[in-house]
């Protein structure tokens, strides 16, 4: 495991030079930033789970990745305001892809569940730009209601996301 001594004075690399350089000086502009979601609910006849990212690319474009699973036929949404809230914005992109399996209820094996996967993405621009703090989940079926804040662990410094 000799490989330096086959490189010449001149070839040798300091230590430093492997560093990766500083994100943080006065000279370096943020392009974008970002946040991931979790969001968890579970009863014994229902569970949904969605997990996202979203990113504001600084510019009034915002765009939303996010996944579902659910055991309950239904939408899911996921909006930058509360669906109380009015907001003006254009829908660049969206693309959603699903899959529906059945299965025997957790609670009465002798029914019919079903179990939804999504996953989706959809890019916004915003007519005013705004700051995105949290988002709302909203979740809609023939049994369930449900809207949910959750708000985005904007620390990308961490790879872990902000379970709340």
């Amino acid at each position: 495991w000799d490989w330096q001594k086959n490189q010449t004075a001149g070839e040798l690399l300091s230590p430093r030079a492997h560093r990766k350089p500083t994100l943080k000086s006065s000279r370096t502009k943020k392009i974008f930033g970002w946040g991931d979601f979790y969001f968890n609910i579970k009863t014994l006849k229902f569970s949904l789970l969605v997990t996202g990212k979203i990113v504001d690319h600084i510019n009034g474009t915002f765009s939303v990745y996010f996944r579902h699973n659910s055991s309950s036929l239904g939408n899911v949404s996921v909006s930058i305001v509360p669906p109380s809230k009015a907001v003006g914005f254009e829908v660049l992109y969206e693309k959603t892809n699903r899959a529906r399996k059945n299965k025997p209820c957790l609670y009465d094996p002798s029914k019919v569940c079903f179990t939804e996967h999504t996953q989706s993405h959809a890019a916004w621009l915003c007519a005013k730009p705004f700051k995105v703090i949290c988002i709302f989940i909203s979740f809609l079926s023939i049994d369930y209601k449900l809207v949910q804040k959750v708000c985005p662990d904007y620390n990308f410094q961490h790879d872990n996301p902000y379970f709340g």
